[in-house]
């Protein structure tokens, strides 16, 4: 379902974030996957998920570099503790070369947007606990599966400014090949409301193994297990 609509240019707030050292940091997921579309690689995502101590809480920060031939992705994420997204930064170069930068307070996403046609703005009024799934990226999916194996989980899709939501159902326990070890994999099933459905296997911890997108016939498969 889209939502967004054009707005005079919004002031968002800077990601100095980003670049800013913090203390108490804890790697919970680093690694790669090797993406296939019709069983021919097109493409690889490396990325790291970090735990941050923020007050008397937590929050996460995740970062990634994706490429697809000549075309790249890298986005920065942050979110709080049960991976809500507080701050998202992506800059995709090559075909639909863009940078989106969006912050989401107080049910509303305000988002500053560049490309070819120039800047612009972007603002979507978003459900309480909204996730961040955006094209074209696999890492993702662990702040949806951490929070639910069985549930509704409201997403916003960036890079096609939208928010959709997806029902989160647990499909079984499976043995799959991970590198050179068979680990033990929840399989769960992604359905989102336009219809499209995406497989995703997870471990114990929530950390993604496989995903699996049937319409598109592609597979981002992680590349070595999961560190412990």
């Amino acid at each position: 379902m889209r939502v967004a609509r054009s707005l005079p240019l919004l002031t968002v707030l800077s990601s100095a974030w980003l670049s800013i050292p913090v203390q108490g940091t804890r790697v919970t997921d680093e690694g790669s996957f090797t993406i296939t579309i019709g069983g021919r690689t097109a493409g690889r995502e490396n990325y790291r998920i970090s735990a941050v101590a923020r007050g008397t809480g937590t929050e996460f920060r995740a970062k990634a570099d994706a490429a697809f031939g000549d075309r790249k992705v890298s986005p920065e994420l942050r979110t709080d503790a049960a991976g809500a997204a507080i701050e998202y930064v992506v800059t995709r170069t090559g075909e639909g070369a863009e940078v989106w930068n969006g912050v989401i307070a107080r049910g509303r996403l305000s988002a500053r947007i560049t490309n070819a046609r120039g800047p612009s703005a972007r603002e979507f009024i978003v459900p309480p606990g909204s996730a961040i799934l955006d094209d074209d990226l696999f890492h993702q999916h662990y702040f949806i599966a951490r929070r639910t194996h069985d549930g509704r989980v409201p997403v916003i899709v960036p890079h096609r400014n939208m928010q959709t939501v997806v029902k989160v159902s647990t499909v079984g326990t499976e043995t799959l090949q991970v590198g050179t070890r068979e680990l033990t994999a929840t399989h769960l099933r992604f359905d989102e409301s336009s219809g499209e459905h995406r497989d995703v296997w997870v471990d114990t911890e929530g950390r993604v193994l496989k995903v699996e997108i049937p319409a598109r016939r592609l597979v981002a498969a992680r590349d070595d297990p999961p560190r412990d």
